[in-house]
This record gives structure tokens, sequence and C-alpha cells, in this order.
């Protein structure tokens, strides 16, 4: 018989390009940076580069870790084509023999474990529950807090999502480890928001499902935040079951600006209704502003005024906006039109232009904007975004109104692309920005925006590595939509450092609702970032769509409105690992460039929403915090509140809650 030695390292060269075929293709699948994976998993970077590139030989606990990080059964790490694979620990082997994953996934190893050996495995996923059957010998398994001593012959079952150990005396044991995961996404978990019936065939049925509908309605305007009502099986064809609940969905009764309603037709098919927000601020122009920011202030009070219907000659002006070579103009203009049940978008959208990339810096964290964004699409179709334009329009009345006229020097922190610059800029031309932003690919296109802008001055750099000389302080910093692409505190302390005394510094950017722990920001990103999907979920004719543009507007109708639910019900998890395979299905698809229809701008759009909420969940790029928690991480960085206001609502009432806000701050000395 070989001596383990020499059995350890037959096995060694065996699993060691699998693990590391495995690991690369997971992570770049969920999209997560070598920096984030080693965050995640506890193991060094220099660890995980080394596994990656069949340099290091991978632990069994080293395995799990991965997996439970990357958050996949352990054996499709260690797997190859159905093949046997085993992994070594000192004293111990562990060959994956079998696995299943239907209607779950279940593990099966072969575990041979050396005398006298104590292997102690930390917590695995939530949820995994392991079988022990013994097959020679005899050890101590289990619980950390309540191990079982089990002879040849004899199993237990236990906990896995706890520290557990396997501790053999003076024999060697051989065992079978059944390892059982929950399931990914609860096909239909039933909570305190749902409601069951059957569906509807006769004409009475019908009517008392309409008064139903009705009173759910009612509730969830008058308070509730969301419900669920569920139907049993229908065989009728998805495109009759939309038809007949079309008249449901399309709401024009009086519930129409408190209440969405959406229909999901599968698993299970039901109808949801969910609160909609609607805290939004009214802004008054600055009393010296210009008579262009006079009307876009209008424009971007119209667009909240959604209980006020357009009128006719309203909706004939602003189609003709939508052509305006002003940006701020026809972002409004598409704005209003969208919100007020006209889906437009501004003539400015264009196709994605791919620029080069060619990272020569890197953000704080070792991780650019685009390891997890897709910055020429950004670029292309964040126009879109509701409330995008109405930020620069309450940046540019705050600056109007608090600012004399010689304080026209401005620091712009995290540019991005550049739009709401421009914005800005149309909507007070006097004004010089030094534009600073870390991002290579964001860069390039903020530089070809403004080719030829005298006024612009862009810099790649990151704002925790920018200063300028005490002469050289700047009366005013803006940052819309980057605060939380870097730590806050160090992004407020880095821009007070490039202010002069009293200077103000504006920020606009999306908040999530408060959070006391991981699983609720969690919960509050995922509602945050859906509800501006879902009120852009604009109707298209399928008839002018590319196959892959018809999935992706399927995959967003079908699962944005069931991860809100799930996500604002308490099914925190669910909704995540919904929200995972949604992005993974969505970048499968070959889209085209230009798009097939200018409104699919939006469901582009979704797509970088999707990805910046996964990203969230990942704590990558993404780092959003709550209003209050800004303020309070503003002031410890020398900041003073002069005034906030919640510009556009995505979950919540209180003017605190979640949504695209604006802090207006200004530099204590």
């Amino acid at each position: 018989m070989p001596s383990s030695k020499f059995i350890q390292s037959i096995v060694d060269r065996n699993i060691r390009d699998v693990v590391a075929r495995n690991v690369l293709a997971v992570r770049q699948s969920r999209g997560l940076t070598l920096n984030g994976l080693s965050e995640m998993s506890g193991i060094g970077k220099g660890a995980l580069s080394g596994i990656e590139s069949q340099s290091g030989n991978p632990s069994i606990e080293t395995v799990w870790q991965l997996a439970k990080a990357l958050d996949v059964p352990f054996g499709q790490l260690v797997e190859n084509d159905g093949a046997e694979r085993s992994v070594v620990d000192p004293g111990v082997i562990a060959t994956l023999i079998d696995s299943q994953t239907s209607p779950q996934t279940i593990e099966t190893f072969l575990f041979e474990i050396a005398p006298n050996t104590i292997r102690k495995a930390e917590a695995h996923m939530t949820g995994v529950k392991e079988h022990v059957v013994v097959l020679r010998g005899h050890f101590i398994v289990g619980s950390e807090e309540a191990p079982m001593y089990l002879q040849s012959g004899q199993t237990h079952s236990f906990a896995a999502d706890a520290n557990h150990i396997y501790r053999t005396l003076d024999q060697p044991v051989t065992a079978i480890v059944t390892v059982v995961y929950p399931n990914s996404i609860k096909i239909s978990s039933a909570t305190v928001f749902d409601q069951n019936r059957a569906w509807p065939w006769t004409d009475d049925e019908w009517m008392g499902l309409n008064l139903q509908v009705s009173r759910l309605k009612l509730e969830v305007s008058q308070g509730i935040d969301s419900c669920r009502l569920n139907f049993d099986i229908c065989d009728l064809s998805k495109s009759e079951v939309r038809a007949e609940l079309n008249t449901l969905v399309r709401d024009d009764s009086e519930f129409r600006h408190t209440v969405q309603t959406f229909a999901t037709l599968d698993h299970p098919l039901s109808l949801i209704m969910l609160s909609r927000p609607h805290a939004y601020a009214m802004m008054k122009p600055a009393s010296n502003a210009s008579e262009v920011l006079i009307e876009a202030t209008r424009l971007a009070n119209r667009a909240s005024s959604l209980w006020r219907a357009l009128t006719n000659e309203e909706i004939a002006t602003l189609r003709e906006d939508l052509q305006s070579k002003a940006c701020v103009t026809a972002a409004l203009a598409a704005e209003v039109l969208t919100r007020h049940g006209h889906p437009s978008v501004p003539a400015r959208i264009k196709p994605k232009q791919l620029v080069e990339k060619n990272k020569r810096y890197e953000m704080d964290a070792g991780v650019s904007f685009e390891d997890r964004i897709d910055v020429d699409s950004y670029a292309a179709y964040e126009l879109v975004h509701p409330a995008y334009a109405k930020q620069a329009v309450a940046i540019a009345n705050q600056i109007s109104a608090c600012c004399g006229p010689g304080e026209n020097r401005l620091l712009d922190v995290g540019t991005g692309p550049g739009l709401p610059l421009k914005m800005l800029l149309e909507l007070i031309p006097h004004l010089e920005a030094t534009a600073v932003d870390p991002s290579e690919v964001a860069f390039q296109h903020l530089c070809y925006l403004f080719k030829n802008e005298a006024r612009v001055t862009p810099m790649l750099a990151s704002i925790t590595d920018f200063a300028v000389e005490p002469e050289q302080l700047f009366d005013i910093a803006i940052s819309v939509g980057a605060s939380h692409h870097l730590n806050t505190s160090h992004f407020l302390q880095a821009t007070y450092r490039n202010l002069k005394p009293g200077g103000l510094f504006l920020v606009s950017d999306e908040m999530v609702a408060p959070f006391l722990n991981v699983s609720q920001r969690n919960g509050n990103l995922i509602a945050h970032h859906l509800q501006y999907v879902l009120d852009t979920m604009v109707e298209l004719p399928p008839a002018l769509l590319s196959e892959a543009e018809l999935v992706l507007m399927e995959v967003v109708k079908q699962q944005a409105p069931v991860a809100v639910y799930e996500a604002r019900s308490g099914d925190v998890t669910g909704a995540a690992n919904r929200c995972r395979l949604f992005l993974k299905t969505l970048r499968k698809l070959k889209l085209p460039e230009p798009v097939s229809h200018e409104l699919l701008a939006y469901y582009r759009f979704h797509f970088l929403e999707l990805e910046a909420l996964v990203a969230g969940l990942d704590y990558e790029v993404e780092q959003k915090t709550y209003a209050r928690k800004f303020v309070d991480l503003a002031q410890h960085a020398g900041f003073e509140l002069c005034e906030h206001s919640r510009l556009y609502a995505t979950h919540g009432t209180d003017e605190w809650d979640a949504g695209t806000h604006l802090f207006v701050l200004r530099a204590l000395r």
C-alpha cells in the first residue's frame, strides 16, 4: 500500500487544476473581483491567486470557505464532468462520489480519516444539513456543542450551518457524509402577506376576484406594504392569462397613484400589489434663477405631480422638448411623459459606444467601477434613470441661491461619464469645473463629452488621492451618484480638504432605508434598486424586438416584482438569490446595438440597475448607506448639514427613507 504522503501528492495533482478552473469560473460568473472574494471568504488575496493559477493546494476547509463565500455547493468546486475528485487535509481525504441538483442539491462524500485526527469545520451556508453513516471504525462527530459518538453502522444527522467537528480515536474511520443544501429559490414560500384562491372561470367568480383585488389594494394603499394573491393551477396559456389579468394590472381606479400591481405568470401564478412610494420634494427655483433654470424646475416638479394628468397641449410641448439640444430639458421631458403614462426617451439617447479598457488607476479598495458595472452602457442609458436630471436641477438651484457671483470654481467628485455635470453647466453656464473620477473607462467617456469644453478640466484620480494647494481650494464641490462608490468617510474627508472654509458640498446620491444588520441592509437594497425598475417597466411591441431583447423584457417583468415582494415581506435570502440568478440570465444575452426600439433604453437601464444591486449585495463598488448615517458621517468629517431633501422616493414614506437624496453641506473651520 502506498504511503499517505504519496496518496496526498497524487490527489493534490488531480484536484488542483479542477478547483482552480471551477473557482475562477464561479467567481467570474458572479461578477466578483479577486479582492471581493478575498474579503468575503477571509482567504488572502495571494492565496486565492495561487489557487486560481494552480500553484496552491486547496484544503477541504479552504474549498468550503470558498463555496460558502460564492454561495455554491462544495461539489461544484471539485467536480469535473462527473468524475470522482478528492480533496485533502492532514489526515483526511474527502471524495465526492455522487451529486444531484433536483429537486434540491444533495452531495455524497466518502470520508477517510486517519487515527487521532481532529477536523474542525466552520459553519456552512444557512440551512445546510449533514448526514453521517459510519462504515468502519468509531469517532465523534456533530456540532461542537453536542457531538455524538458513533460506531460502525451508526448514523447521525445535524445542522451544518454551525461549527462542527470530526474527531477520530485510535482507529482509522471510513464514513459516508451526505450534505443537503436548501433550495436556492423557494418557489412559493407563504408569508403573512400571501393569500390564495382558485382561478376564476365564471362571470360571478371574476366579479368576486375584482372585489377581492379592490379590497387588497385598499389595504396596501392604507399602510400594508405589499401583498400577493396566488392562483391555483391554471391550464390557460401565458398569453391568455396575461390578457385576462390585464384589466387588474392596468389600474385606472383611484388606487393607481398609491398601489402598483403586477402579474407574475410563473411559480406561482399571482398578482402582486406593492405600495407606491410618494414622498417627493417639490422644488422652488432660486430667487435669482435664470429662465432656463426656472423652466427646468417646473419640469422636474411636473414629473412628481402624478395626481394631475397631462393635458394634450402639455403632451405635445413635451414631445417637442424630447428633441431639445439641452440634455437636461430632453431628459426631464422624457421623465414627465413616462411617469404620466406616455413612455418616452430623450432624443439624446445613442447606441452604446465602447471604449478600450486600459486600467491604469485603481480605487482605494483595489476595485474599479468598471469591474462590476458596464460603464459603456452606463454612459449610454443612465439618462433614463428616474430623477437623474432632477438632481442637476436641485444642485443648480442651491448653487444659485447660496453662492456669490465670484464663486465659480467647482470640484465635481466622482463625475463618471459626465452627464450630470453637462446638465448643470447647461443650467449655470458660468461655472468652471474640475472633474475627478478614478474609473479609466468613465474618464474616457468624460473626456470625449467635454473635448471641446474649456470650462471642464477632467482628472483621472480618486478624490482620496486628489489635493490642491491652499490658494487653489474650491468654492463649491458637488457629487452626483458617487458617494457610495468609495469608503464614504474617506470620500467626505478628502472633499473637505479641498474646500475653502465655509465652502459648500452638494451631494446627490441614492440611499437605502435604515438598517441594523446585513440582512436588513440587503433587503432594503433590493427594495430600493428594483423600485426604479418597477417605475420604468414600459410596454413594448414584441414584434419589433430581437429574440434577446424579448427575453430581457420578459425576465425583468417577471422577476423584478417578485424580488421586491420577497424583500419587503422578509424573505431576503430568497430575494437575493433571485437577483443573482436574474443577473446571470441577463448576462447570457447577446443584446444588439443599437436597440431595436428606443424604449428598450429602459430595459438596458434595468440591466445596469441589477448589476449595481448585485454589486451592492457583494459590497463591492456599491456600498450604500442610509440618509441619516450619511449625515452623521458628514458631521464627523467636518461638515454641517444646511439642507436635505428626498428628490425621489423608492421605499418608505418618511423623507429620510430610501431614494435619491440631496444634501447641502457646509465645511466648518
